[in-house]
């Protein structure tokens, strides 16, 4: 990942223009970034780090209790766990670090994960990237009093099996735990390395 801390999970410059070209600074031009806008991107690059920090640790936490489950239980018992411990757990981890944890997308399972008509553009802006197949960077958002931190979900093997293809990756027995649970799910169809949907970390009152 194009990331200042090295980082490897799935999985998303959306902040602000790319890198102008390295030019010589004509005689006499100034060279110093003004220090409101050094203080704006470090008060940027600290929210990505903390954001980062917290989006991947809610999801190894998710992770590890989705594999356990699955491990001792079976994909239909998972898919039992995720409709009812997955948002515990975010909420412990949001509660632990003094925000708001939560996962977006334009294709929900549960609907409470339906992203807003303005990350809906983020969300698009995050597949145009990975589709010229940049690594994205994170994004910053201040929206009003709180600041906002988005990056990017990618399916992997193990999603599959819930989020791939009902012809190829899902069992019928899981289709119909997915159906019985999540009437109105959207979010088969997936092949592996895609955009599932977006971490969102909010900072509220920052």
């Amino acid at each position: 990942m194009k990331y200042s801390f090295i980082f490897v999970f799935l999985l998303m410059a959306l902040t602000g223009c790319k890198d102008s070209p390295n030019l010589k600074p004509a005689e006499g031009a100034e060279t110093e970034v003004p220090a409101a806008d050094a203080e704006v991107r470090k008060s940027e690059v600290s929210y990505q780090e903390k954001g980062m920090e917290y989006a991947m640790a809610t999801q190894a936490a998710l992770g590890k209790a989705l594999q356990n489950k699955i491990q001792g239980a079976g994909i239909q018992e998972a898919i039992v766990f995720c409709k009812v411990e997955a948002l515990p757990i975010t909420d412990s981890l949001s509660e632990k670090f003094g925000v708001t944890i939560s996962r977006i997308t334009d294709k929900p399972r549960n609907l409470i994960n339906t992203a807003s008509a303005e990350e809906m553009k983020f969300i698009s802006n995050f597949k145009s990237e990975l589709g010229t197949g940049q690594p994205p960077e994170p994004l910053v958002v201040r929206q009003g009093d709180d600041t906002n931190f988005y990056y990017p979900i990618l399916t992997n093997t193990m999603c599959l099996k819930c989020h791939g293809s009902p012809e190829e990756d899902i069992r019928p027995q899981v289709l119909g735990v997915i159906a019985e649970l999540y009437p109105e799910d959207q979010a088969t169809g997936y092949g592996n390395n895609q955009f599932r949907g977006l971490w969102k970390v909010s900072f509220k009152g920052e």
